[in-house]
Formats: structure tokens, sequence, C-alpha cells
């Protein structure tokens, strides 16, 4: 069967204009070209349809976590640059790698090598960025070594070195001290260089919105920002950023219930007085943290509601004894607006305990995306048919 709705009531909008939008205010913040993280399947808002809105957008690079994150892409039509964050650690993953076209991290001469080699076998050149660890402690070439290696990894016949960069370890932070330290450090393997690369880059959206333009780098690599997401809340008021997703469901069954009725597993809320119950079909299998059942609330009738009790894999409960004219099919809101009130994925994650990355990315694929551009749907995607544009 072929479908190009969504077959659900639970779904997820994505704003395509917002994400453009937000593209263009961080490379006027940040000064330099666009590299648009799109891992993760895009922060979870759907990665076929963001790459291509992101390059239509002016980047200059898609960046994602692995090499199958790169062949999502490219079998998605998708022919701009692409960056593989990880690298790659096999000869089947380098052969993939080049094969496709992508750019590859590099840190070390022997994983170079590896590269080298497939893209010999190939006949063609492997282009890579090479990552420098000035802080952080993850991934990337020690300060010290890293001129020689860079020379070394320069010196393979069948690589090219397209980038160098590195990656900021508290630009989220208001104390900015230590990136600032790192920043002076990858100054240092700069001038231990006779001449950098195509593409230097060093901030992320914390680092755009904490720094602007950083001399010496003439790309950004931001992820969360794309989506309209603020990486801290003290750094909101640096960039104006329009939140891209919004989460809804519908109510699939509303009951009538006596005082002392449990809800939900455990039983652990029972209804105060003789009451109404209203179930929505979103759980922790469609990504909303189980956490949320103890201070998480939703959107329903213009106003915030807590849920009643856990939340269930596939189900969530609210006793909208409160809201008499609740019906089955009314909206819920996870995330958006409905009528003046409003919840961010911030507020969502705040009740979980986590962050608003985690929130998003946490979307499963079985929750129908709808894309709109310029005010319509343009695209869809669907655990059943996967991404069609309409």
């Amino acid at each position: 069967m072929s479908v190009s709705v969504p077959l659900r009531s639970t779904v997820v909008d994505v704003d395509l204009d917002a994400i453009a939008a937000n593209l263009v205010a961080l490379k006027a913040r940040g000064g330099g070209e666009v590299i648009a993280v799109v891992k993760d399947d895009a922060y979870g808002h759907g990665v076929e349809a963001v790459a291509e809105t992101c390059v239509q957008a002016g980047a200059v690079m898609l960046a994602v976590f692995t090499v199958e994150e790169a062949l999502v892409i490219r079998r998605a039509g998708t022919t701009a640059p692409v960056l593989v964050l990880l690298g790659v650690s096999d000869r089947a993953e380098a052969e993939a790698a080049v094969a496709a076209d992508c750019a590859l991290v590099v840190w070390d001469v022997e994983r170079a090598r590896l590269i080298d080699d497939a893209a010999a076998a190939a006949g063609r050149t492997a282009r890579v960025h090479f990552k420098v660890d000035t802080g952080l402690t993850r991934l990337g070439a020690p300060v010290a070594e890293a001129p020689a290696r860079l020379a070394a990894v320069r010196a393979l016949r069948h690589v090219e070195v397209d980038g160098l960069f590195t990656h900021l370890a508290t630009a989220d932070e208001p104390d900015v001290t230590n990136d600032r330290a790192q920043l002076a450090r990858f100054a240092e393997v700069l001038r231990a260089i006779p001449e950098p690369p195509r593409w230097v880059h060093v901030a992320a959206s914390a680092g755009v919105a904490a720094f602007g333009a950083i001399p010496g780098c003439n790309a950004i690599r931001p992820g969360v920002s794309l989506y309209g997401l603020h990486a801290a809340p003290h750094l909101g008021g640096a960039l104006t950023l329009r939140p891209a997703l919004e989460w809804r469901s519908r109510v699939q069954r509303v009951a009538a219930v006596p005082k002392g009725t449990g809800v939900s597993y455990g039983l652990e809320y029972r209804l105060p007085r003789d009451g109404r119950v209203a179930t929505v079909p979103v759980g922790y299998g469609d990504g909303l943290p189980r956490e949320l059942g103890r201070r998480g609330r939703v959107l329903i009738g213009g106003r915030s509601l807590p849920f009643a009790g856990r939340v269930c894999m596939d189900l969530v409960m609210l006793d909208v004894t409160e809201l008499p004219a609740t019906r089955e099919g009314d909206e819920v809101v996870m995330i958006g607006a409905q009528d003046t009130a409003r919840q961010t994925a911030d507020e969502l994650a705040a009740a979980a305990g986590t962050i608003s990355y985690e929130i998003v990315v946490g979307i499963r694929r079985r929750v129908p995306r709808r894309y709109h551009r310029g005010g319509r749907v343009v695209a869809v995607r669907t655990l059943a048919d996967g991404y069609r544009r309409l």
C-alpha cells in the first residue's frame, strides 16, 4: 500500500521556511559559510526535507555523524557536499563513503591511509577534514601533534585535505574562558601549518551565538539552532530564531470515571472527584519521555494540563474534568501553540530533566512528518511509505 498523507493522529509538522530563515540568521551572525549539521535525522525533523531546504537556503555543505546517514542523503537525491563527522573505522565504510563522494573527518594517519587506499582502488580522490582536539577531549589530533599529522595526511596521493576544524566544549556556558583557550590553541595550529585548507571552522550553534565571527575561520557548523532552538537560555538574545517543529496528537477516548479511580500503570494517579479521563495516542514509543508522567504537561482546550499517571509506550491519559467540553478528536499539543497558549521543546525538556536536543532527536520515525513551505504542505514522511514530495 502506498500513502501520501499521515495515517496517524499523532504527527509532527515542520516549517521548512523557518529552517531556511534560521540558516540565514546564523550565517549573518557567524560571518562565514554554513556547514549545516543534519545528523540524527536532522535532529528529529527528518533529514530528507531538511537537507534539501538547507542547500536551497545557501548551505555550502551538510554534516552528518555516520557514513550510513550520508548515504540516506544521497539516496534522497541531494548532491551537495556531505561531511561525515565520525569518519570511518573500516574499509567497507571507506569504500561506501568514497563511492558516495562524501568528505570524511580524520585525525590520524592510519585512518587517512585507509581512506587513501579506498580512493586509490576507486580511481578517485577523497576529501577529508582534519580535526584537532583543543580541549573537548573527545575526537581529534592533540594540538602538539596536529601539524605533523596534518602534513602526513596531506602527503597521501589520493586524499585532499579540504577542511581543518575543532569543537568547543563550553560555548553554551556563561563563562567561555575555556573556549577562549581552545581558540588560542587552534590559532597555534593554524600558525604552524604552511597553508590552511579551503574550509576552516570552529563554531557550532553555541559558538556562533557566543562569539559571532571567529578570526581565521571562514565557515560555521550550526546544528540545533538551524531548527529554531537556542543552545542555552542565556544565548537567546544573540540570534532571532523561529522554532521549526510542532508535535500534536488528538484525543482518542473520553471516559466518565468515579472518584478514586486509578489511571495508567501502577494506578499512581487517582481521580480526586468524579470526573473524566481523556486518552491520547502518544507515548514513549513515539519519543515522549516516560519521565514526563511526573512533571510533564500538554496543551488541550487552550490550557496547559498535566498527565494523569504514567506515560505508557503508546498512550497517555489526561484528567479533563475541568474541561467539560473535551471530546474525542480534540487536539492535544506536546510542542507548539494552541489558541494563546504555547509549549516549547525547552519547556518539555525541563519537565523531563533533559535538554531540547534530546526531545526533538528522540521523536521516533513512526511519528509522521508533514513539511510546510509558503503555508502549504509540500512533502510528507510516513513509516509505511517513507519520504514523498507532494
